[in-house]
């Protein structure tokens, strides 16, 4: 199908400023590199080799960040398009695939119906202000048989996040029950479900081998205000990490 490109960007919701993610900090980057998420362009590669996407597809990577996975898309002859709602990834997405990012909101796609053969959401579902509002719109866009790809933190405590975009990587974070029910809510049906927790644990080793501090993890990626994440005290978030395809409905 033909992708409807060049796309006209649409402007990001302005949102209230919030304490920088661990995402965004150099010390986060140096040691996760460019692609900003546990493992990296290898689960990429395992996602896009489940899904089954043949050359010539037109797939979408929601959220795109720095434009890292997008490249490596068109490395694998795929017809790659980047969406991206900050303005700074945008830029840095598009310097590294010219021509290739649009700037907007997950929550409202400046895509038309079944325009997509398949889509990414990688580490970013949990970071959206509307999880099933991005779903919904993923689904839309997507043709039918159209496949969806998404790797992400989730709860394995069995409590959903709090939906705040405070800062905290889990804050978003919805348990595998939770993420499969809002799957169904937007007509995809799940092929695939693989927990890929040990990439986080070794992504926190690492980042805690390379000086990172211990009370600036927990509250980035455990979501508590602050100390020792075995501190006593209310119930932590149990995180994860987990790999997902699932594949638009035929009606």
């Amino acid at each position: 199908m033909t992708p409807p490109l060049p796309l006209r960007t649409s402007a990001p919701a302005m949102a209230a400023a919030q304490p920088d993610p661990l995402y965004r900090r150099a010390d986060f980057r140096a040691v996760a590199g460019d692609a900003l998420r546990p493992g990296g362009l290898g689960l990429t590669a395992r996602g896009l080799d489940a899904a089954g996407f043949c050359p010539g597809d037109v797939v979408a990577d929601v959220g795109c960040g720095p434009g890292v996975s997008v490249h490596f898309l068109r490395r694998r002859g795929l017809r790659a398009l980047g969406i991206e709602a900050d303005p700074g990834y945008a830029a840095e997405a598009a310097a590294r695939v010219p021509q290739g990012v649009v700037m907007a909101r997950a929550e409202a796609l400046p895509l038309p119906h079944g325009c997509l053969d398949g889509a990414l959401c990688e580490c970013a579902l949990s970071a959206f202000a509307d999880s099933r509002a991005a779903l919904a719109e993923l689904a839309r866009v997507l043709d039918q048989g159209g496949r969806l790809v998404v790797a992400d933190l989730y709860r394995r405590d069995g409590a959903d996040g709090d939906g705040r975009a405070d800062g905290a990587c889990t804050a978003g974070a919805m348990t595998r029950e939770a993420f499969l029910a809002e799957l169904s809510r937007a007509g995809l049906v799940p092929i695939l479900f693989e927990d890929h927790s040990r990439l986080l644990a070794e992504l926190a080793g690492r980042l805690l081998f390379a000086g990172c501090d211990a009370a600036d993890l927990a509250p980035a990626l455990l979501g508590r205000a602050g100390g020792c994440a075995c501190s006593a005290g209310p119930r932590r978030p149990r995180p994860g990490y987990f790999l997902c395809v699932a594949v638009k409905e035929v009606s």
